[in-house]
């Protein structure tokens, strides 16, 4: 075979090679990919709110053990890791009949984090007092309190806003709302 025929067979099998690489491409790149229902959707976003809450449990699980042996490095290390949990909630892809639920399921895990840091930080600060003042300390401890039944009063707004949705079968949204919660 000459140099040129060689040329020629190398050339040609680059350009089936390429031909075969795009047709790899365009098969793969989903040409014929479905695009997913609103109610795969809420399904999708309900599920994940669901395994943040599991692992945000569980945080909060250990948090109470610390709290129980007062081991105030623990109680830090949990709540940090429940923080970070709930704020996985913020980052979920909001499906479009669920934006107000989602800002109740934020606002929920916010306000907890938050209760829960504020309450490593006054139980820290108990520990390291000789003479604590108990009436500051009370107040402080109200706060916290409330900041927390804030927290899950946020969380019930939201469920009770699936449920809702769930049960009032007037529009597609709510009917969309309904597979979510069938999810949860």
């Amino acid at each position: 075979m000459s140099n040129r025929m060689k040329h020629i067979s190398r050339i040609a099998a680059c350009a089936c090679a390429v031909c075969a690489l795009c047709m790899l491409l365009v098969s793969c790149s989903g040409g014929d990919v479905e695009k997913k229902t609103p109610a795969q959707l809420n399904r999708e976003y309900m599920a994940s709110v669901n395994s943040i809450s599991t692992e945000a449990s569980d945080a909060l699980e250990s948090f109470g053990t610390a709290a129980t042996e007062g081991d105030i490095a623990a109680m830090r290390q949990s709540a940090s890791e429940a923080a970070k949990k709930l704020e996985k909630i913020s980052e979920l892809q909001v499906p479009e009949g669920l934006s107000q639920v989602h800002e109740e399921y934020k606002a929920g895990a916010e306000e907890l984090s938050t209760a829960l840091s504020d309450y490593v930080e006054a139980y820290a600060a108990l520990q390291n007092s000789q003479n604590p003042d108990t009436s500051a300390l009370e107040t402080q401890l109200k706060e916290i309190q409330a900041r927390y039944d804030s927290g899950i009063e946020h969380l019930s707004k939201a469920d009770a806003l699936v449920a809702e949705y769930a049960g009032d079968g007037s529009s597609s949204q709510d009917n969309a709302a309904k597979d979510a919660q069938d999810a949860s």
